[in-house]
């Protein structure tokens, strides 16, 4: 059975809620399926388990006021495949998620963002993959 666009838009609606009404790590884990695979540039986070600690360490390092400042830019739907362009004014210019949705639930996201100096530790660009 595939994942309707509007089952699509309404698990990312209710993630980016949770995270922005600060509901906290469980409320935001809550939107992942099991296995969910979580891909940053760093590392893929496998499970739930996973997946919360990644929050944990990303809310512990935001400043207290982010989430007041942040403006989702673009929410683009089709079938099980959501993109979102976002920023945090004044610390992160432009951030990116892709996700996948399958029953209900987030199955596979990518995350990117691109932050303001200082806000996360400098890291230098390697092109070596």
């Amino acid at each position: 059975m595939s994942t309707t666009t509007a089952e699509t838009e309404r698990v990312v609606r209710k993630h980016l809620s949770a995270f922005l009404q600060r509901k906290g790590v469980d409320a935001i884990v809550s939107d992942y399926g099991e296995g969910a695979r979580f891909y940053t540039e760093d590392q893929v986070f496998i499970g739930t388990a996973e997946i919360t600690r990644f929050f944990a360490q990303f809310l512990d390092a935001m400043p207290p006021d982010a989430t007041d400042r942040f403006e989702l830019r673009s929410l683009k739907v089709e079938g099980s495949l959501a993109f979102i362009t976002w920023c945090v004014q004044g610390d992160i210019p432009l951030g990116t998620d892709t996700f996948v949705v399958e029953g209900g639930r987030i199955v596979s996201q990518t995350f990117a963002m691109h932050a303001a100096p200082g806000f996360l530790p400098d890291r230098p660009c390697n092109r070596s993959t």
